[in-house]
């Protein structure tokens, strides 16, 4: 049959594609060098690893001779697929020609990039955030007459990561509680959360859905969503608003210990 072979490196184009691109009658993970199928526990290694910054020769090797092999019906659908798929991959470099990303791995690192991105002249529109609440308002105490947990939150908040922008928003995500979002995030939030909830239920998927929407692509999405649920916070600069700021913009982020969904 007629194959299309994706690197692991171009995945993310896969989102890009159209609704009615020709679908593969076969995929499998292959070796590209032997064009043999990989054992199921190697795939289960490429996939764990597939986004995060681990320097093992051994998988590192794998990363560079893996594909994604999509076998078609005839060279008609193969062709029509590769073409849709390089228009796929010019619209993910597209996207991150102009958004750049990062999970901090604590508040006061986000707050010394965010303040230093700031300083250096990164509007506060370009800027958001997003980050799960902290244990303090999941835990069930009683509250005096009058005041809440995101009320009591809110106001003490000022000060930190929550105080850095303006327009913050703290959502009731479907099985993960409490996330807060702040900059231009913000107005997507809420319709994505408002969707997912319907459509998703308890899986968590809202905080991916939220950041697709917010022009994250899916895969860095989707581990992205894994990091804030583990206590990470997300910052992004969008330099459509930040216009000729995107090598600053990284170099802060990496300056405080920023980390893109592919370890850059």
């Amino acid at each position: 049959m007629p194959a299309f072979v994706v690197k692991p490196d171009e995945l993310t184009a896969l989102n890009y594609l159209p609704a009615d691109h020709p679908h593969p009658r076969q995929v499998s993970w292959i070796n590209r060098a032997t064009d043999q199928e990989l054992k199921p526990s190697t795939v289960d290694m490429l996939l764990r690893t597939l986004f995060l910054d681990i320097a093992s020769p051994s998988v590192v090797r794998l990363h560079r001779s893996a594909g994604l092999r999509a076998s078609f019906w005839n060279e008609r659908d193969r062709d029509r697929f590769a073409k849709v798929f390089a228009t796929a991959r010019e619209q993910v470099a597209s996207t991150e020609r102009y958004l750049v990303t990062a999970v901090f791995d604590g508040r006061e690192e986000a707050e010394l990039a965010v303040g230093e991105l700031k300083a250096a002249g990164v509007p506060e529109r370009s800027i958001a955030l997003l980050w799960r609440a902290n244990q303090f308002i999941d835990t069930e105490v009683e509250w005096p007459e009058g005041h809440s947990k995101l009320s009591v939150f809110g106001a003490t908040a000022g000060g930190g990561v929550a105080g850095a922008i303006l327009g913050i928003a703290i959502l009731a995500v479907p099985g993960v509680g409490p996330i807060a979002a702040a900059g231009s995030i913000v107005a997507s939030a809420f319709a994505s959360v408002a969707a997912a909830s319907g459509a998703l239920g308890a899986t968590g998927g809202a905080i991916a859905r939220m950041l697709t929407d917010h022009d994250v692509d899916g895969v860095s999405a989707a581990y992205y969503q894994q990091q804030i649920q583990r206590g990470k916070i997300f910052v992004s600069v969008d330099t459509r608003i930040a216009e000729g700021q995107h090598d600053t913009a990284r170099q802060i982020m990496r300056q405080f210990g920023g980390r893109g969904a592919r370890g850059a």
